[in-house]
């Protein structure tokens, strides 16, 4: 499964639980409605109604459950505020009429009060313009909000709650996002998603452990390059010795030395110092070869010399 294919999976897992997120009471309700309506991009105003428009058609299934649980039936029933396209792909749309203008205002009365403590409120703004993403290295979750007082409320939430961000301007939309991923498995967790964020932090250990593999890996397949790139030179080396005039003057622990080269081509200097006697270590096969390197280039000079 690539990386791309397990990322969709968490995402329609995710949404699939902010779907399904119980409310405690009227007043979570409320607060979350509040936060999706704020969400929403303001396609018209007029004095007394107000156009929203979404093309997360998941948003509506969430609303119609909320607005239910707040009881905002006795109000306005939430259907006939609906404007659907008939190919049920696009944008859908929300008018909302005087009486009912009161869910999308950003302000701290009494029936939003809770806001302060309570993260209903961000779960329904993120459900209603957030994103999880989770690209080849690192994570980010992100907000793109219509409005800047809408930003304003939301960072100022966030770090009260000790979250650390970015915020920036972008096509149009502020922008808030969380780049630290135990962060970003906190802010799961607070807005209600643990199944979400228990499923994020085993993807993160799988992808640390298998980074963690392809790097051993990496490196040791640069390790035998480097061993067999080494078993060649000393090859091409102890072969060299051999042929020279002065082979048989070089100490026996050298000769010793080229002779098992030879004989083992593509051993390790460790198994190489092993084949030794007596026996000795990986340091002291490469301080011989050095020597070695140097009694051959010492000879090659004085044949020129001559």
């Amino acid at each position: 499964m690539t990386n791309t294919d397990s990322g969709k999976i968490l995402s329609s897992f995710m949404w699939d639980e902010w779907l399904t997120a119980a409310c405690k009471d009227r007043t979570e309700a409320l607060g979350e409605i509040r936060g999706i309506l704020q969400g929403m991009r303001i396609t018209e105003r007029t004095g007394k109604e107000l156009l929203l428009s979404s093309s997360r058609l998941w948003l509506f299934r969430r609303l119609i459950k909320l607005w239910g649980e707040a009881d905002l039936g006795s109000i306005h029933e939430f259907p006939p505020l609906l404007s659907i396209p008939r190919s049920l792909k696009g944008k859908v749309f929300l008018r909302f009429p005087e009486k009912l203008l009161f869910l999308h205002e950003n302000r701290m009365d009494d029936m939003s009060r809770f806001e302060r403590k309570r993260p209903d409120w961000l779960r329904g703004l993120w459900g209603s313009c957030g994103a999880l993403y989770i690209p080849k290295s690192g994570y980010y979750l992100s907000f793109r909000v219509p409005s800047r007082e809408t930003e304003l409320t939301a960072a100022t939430m966030l770090k009260k709650s000790g979250f650390s961000f970015g915020r920036r301007h972008i096509q149009g939309k502020h922008e808030i996002t969380l780049r630290n991923q135990e962060e970003i498995v906190t802010f799961l967790i607070r807005i209600g998603l643990v199944k979400t964020s228990l499923r994020m932090e085993e993807k993160a250990i799988v992808r640390s452990m298998r980074n963690r593999a392809n790097m051993l890996v990496n490196c040791d397949s640069s390790n035998i390059r480097k061993s067999l790139d080494a078993a060649t030179r000393q090859l091409d080396l102890a072969r060299a010795a051999v042929s020279a005039p002065g082979f048989e003057s070089l100490p026996d622990v050298l000769k010793n030395l080229v002779m098992s080269r030879i004989t083992n081509p593509s051993v390790t200097l460790e198994e190489l110092g092993k084949l030794q006697s007596p026996p000795i270590s990986k340091s002291t096969v490469q301080y011989r070869w050095k020597k070695l390197e140097h009694v051959m280039g010492s000879a090659a000079e004085s044949g020129e010399r001559n």
